[in-house]
Parts: structure tokens; sequence; C-alpha cells
């Protein structure tokens, strides 16, 4: 039986994580500020918001920011990235608004059904053996019939053509971002993390996952290289 993939960050990696990715990513704050506005569009004021893989605050934090009265749950599983969330929560004075939870999402108490959720940068780390797909069920789970999801994921077919120019030039725009020393560390890190930690599967696949798992009205709406984000409904 799947069970959910365990996702490690120590101290240093997780330190650096927030400079890291605005680098690694493209549009990656554009990728956010959009999933803020398309929630926004649909979600009442005192909506109830889940987030898997929280990590260090900073998407809980832009929620904060500009909802106020939305009551939060983040869900992490690194103690390192949790410490850095809650102490970033208090020194922006939103830790009432937001209920952290150390811990992978199957062993998150039962809540009230939340009103949206999002999943930002996770599922590409958990193998398609069953994983991903327990996953975006225990996701669906918690929500209300209706209620929205915001996916953003590494995806790509890794047997056609384009996969192989779409990952060398995400590479290249990455390093050209970098001093020389931390291209050094890149690229001795980079092709690691795509053989050992990325479960690449094509965007059919997604759309499969998620539509297994009882969301509908599937819409695209960020793409970057091989990163995507879409938003679906569960439909209960």
């Amino acid at each position: 039986m799947a069970t959910e993939a365990r996702i490690e960050f120590d101290r240093d990696r997780a330190s650096q994580y927030d400079l890291d990715i605005r680098k690694a990513i493209p549009g990656y704050q554009a990728l956010h500020s959009m999933a803020q506005s398309l929630l926004q569009t649909s979600l009442h004021t005192s909506a109830r918001l889940l987030v898997v893989g929280s990590g260090t605050g900073m998407e809980l934090i832009n929620y904060c920011q500009q909802n106020p009265q939305w009551i939060l749950t983040g869900v992490d599983p690194s103690s390192e990235m949790m410490a850095i969330a809650k102490q970033e929560l208090i020194n922006q004075g939103f830790l009432e608004q937001v209920a952290l939870h150390l811990g992978y999402l199957d062993t998150l108490p039962k809540t009230e059904p939340m009103d949206a959720a999002t999943l930002m940068l996770v599922m590409h780390f958990i193998p398609d053996d069953g994983s991903k797909l327990k996953l975006l069920k225990n996701i669906a789970h918690r929500l209300k019939p209706g209620a929205e999801l915001i996916l953003a994921d590494l995806f790509g077919d890794i047997s056609l053509p384009y996969f192989v120019k779409l990952m060398q030039s995400w590479k290249e725009l990455y390093f050209s971002q970098l001093d020389e020393t931390a291209r050094i560390k890149a690229e001795e890190n980079f092709q690691n993390s795509i053989n050992n930690s990325i479960y690449f599967v094509p965007e059919a696949r997604i759309i499969e996952l998620l539509q297994t798992a009882g969301f509908s009205k599937i819409t695209k709406f960020y793409n970057a290289f091989l990163f995507g984000g879409w938003i679906a409904e569960y439909t209960g």
C-alpha cells in the first residue's frame, strides 16, 4: 500500500530555501500571486484554507497579509522548516490566524472541512506508485464539495525530445543568476536532485490523478519550462 513519501530538509537547506527557490523557478512570485488571485475570486472573507507543504511560511504569510479573516492550516513534515515558519508568523503577527501541524497530511487530526487547499511544488517529490494519488485523495477528503485546489508542480514526459531542451533551458536560466561559487555548488547538486528526488509525470497523468481523486474543472493557469500550475474543483 502506498504511503506518503517522506521529504526531508536539513537546517542549512531549510534556511536557504526561500532564497534559492526564487532563482530556481521562473515566475515564482507571480505563481503565488496568481494563486492568491484565483482563491480570492471564489472564497468568502472568513474562508478556511489548507496549505499542504507550507514550508518556511512564506505562502501562509502572503495569504494572511491580504486576507485577515481567512483561517489557515499549514502542514509540513520538516521540523526545520516549521521552526522558521513559526518564527516568521510570530514576527509578522499572524500566528493566531494559522494552525501549524508538524507532520504529513495523513497525521493531521480531523478538522472542519476546508473551503480550499493549495499544494505548491510538493507532489513532484512523491513517486507515482500510488503515493501521488494518496496525497491528492487525502486533500480531497478534507475539502467541502465545490472547494478548489491549487496545484503547482514539475511535470513532463521524459521520453519526448522537448523535455531535454526545456530541462537544459531551465538549468541555464537558473545558473545565470548565480555567482561562481554558488554555480559550482548548484552544478554538483542539480542533476543529482533531478535524478534522485524528482518524479516527473506527463501533464495528462496529473490530470488523470486529479480526476481519480475526485477533482473536475481542471484548468491550467501557469507554465514555465517544466513547471505548471492548475486549479481544480472537488466534486465531493
